[in-house]
């Protein structure tokens, strides 16, 4: 049987409403996803859209900002297009911000920046325009890098500059610091003493094998006599270990060039069509290859550089060799089959090396 059940509608009349004499049950709860389940699907999310998903609940808000799930986003977040502007200066290719704001390095999504002629730098993370101003570094700078460590989230900044013709080194601890602390070079005051002279100065920040550690390389001459010292920075125990180049692999220092060799420090020379590379097998034990590698630049035979030119190797792996012409273009080139892959005539690659 039913029954008639009156409500009232927006004038105060009555309405009659049927109803079943069933009782109605309470709704059925919805499924609800394992919050593991929800750490999955907001790793892959964007940054600006995890900024939005940290105002659903606390408990979301301290997932996003808890370190492990930071390094997690990291790993899988896909990279934002950030819009800037490239200038060349002195050979060398910046990336900048705005017109006196230049990024020196980059890591774990964030930019180190410095201003072109003052000693006013900064942290900066452009997708959520945070701005992290830091103690003014030397007026002579040349190279800042950012040294990270995604289980701990320590960050580390190391700053290289160059006054009186010789190298130093400011480090500083992100968050702890305040203010920069000076790291004594292997070689201040040294070679001036001993009447010696760093002829060039090739700074480079890291590779896949030492994580975090800032290389610096120096060509010193004593009259007719020379050798390349590869100094390495680890920023994180502030210790510098030297090694030296053996000498007589290779002729002269005037194109010799450290670069990256299969995830391992190596020194480069280009001789006629070949190039010849001798690998930094263990830094701590200070052990180079035993045999020059040999490679065929088969393309050399037919397009020899100019004698303005200067070709260098700039990196190595997965059988692709990258060089460039000192300020010009880059070459792709394919190592097994001997063939150039790829041109790109505007070089920017700001983790890469810097001639001084």
């Amino acid at each position: 049987m039913n029954f008639v059940v009156y409500t009232e509608h927006e004038h105060g009349a009555p309405l009659p409403k049927w109803r079943s004499r069933e009782k109605i049950g309470p709704a059925p709860k919805a499924p609800k996803l394992p919050f593991e389940m929800i750490i999955e699907i907001l790793s892959w999310l964007t940054v600006d859209a995890l900024l939005r998903m940290k105002s659903v609940c606390k408990k979301w808000c301290a997932l996003i900002e808890d370190h492990h799930f930071i390094v997690k986003h990291m790993y899988r977040a896909s990279p934002l297009p950030i819009k800037c502007q490239y200038s060349r200066k002195h050979d060398q290719v910046a990336l900048l911000h705005s017109k006196n704001i230049r990024c020196m390095s980059r890591v774990a999504g964030l930019f180190v920046e410095k201003h072109h002629s003052l000693p006013v730098c900064r942290i900066r993370n452009p997708v959520i325009v945070h701005v992290l101003d830091l103690p003014n570094a030397h007026m002579d700078v040349r190279r800042m890098k950012c040294a990270f460590d995604s289980l701990t989230g320590d960050a580390k900044l190391v700053s290289a500059y160059i006054h009186n013709d010789e190298v130093g080194y400011e480090v500083m601890s992100i968050g702890q610091d305040g203010d920069w602390r000076a790291l004594k070079h292997p070689n201040q005051g040294f070679l001036k003493k001993n009447g010696k002279w760093a002829t060039r100065r090739q700074f480079f920040l890291t590779d896949e094998v030492h994580d975090g550690v800032y290389f610096c390389s120096e060509i010193i001459t004593d009259g007719e006599d020379w050798c390349l010292e590869v100094q390495a920075l680890d920023p994180w125990n502030e210790c510098f270990i030297t090694t030296t180049l053996p000498q007589g692999v290779f002729n002269g220092c005037k194109r010799v060039w450290v670069f990256n060799w299969y995830q391992h420090i190596a020194v480069g020379d280009i001789v006629e069509q070949d190039l010849h590379v001798l690998v930094l097998e263990d830094l701590k034990e200070q052990k180079w290859s035993e045999n020059k590698i040999i490679v065929l630049l088969k393309f050399l035979q037919h397009q020899p550089p100019l004698d303005d030119q200067v070709l260098i190797a700039v990196k190595a792996d997965c059988d692709e060799l990258k060089l460039r012409y000192k300020g010009g273009k880059t070459l792709f080139y394919d190592m097994n089959n001997e063939v150039i892959k790829k041109v790109v005539y505007k070089w920017f690659d700001i983790d890469s090396s810097g001639i001084l």
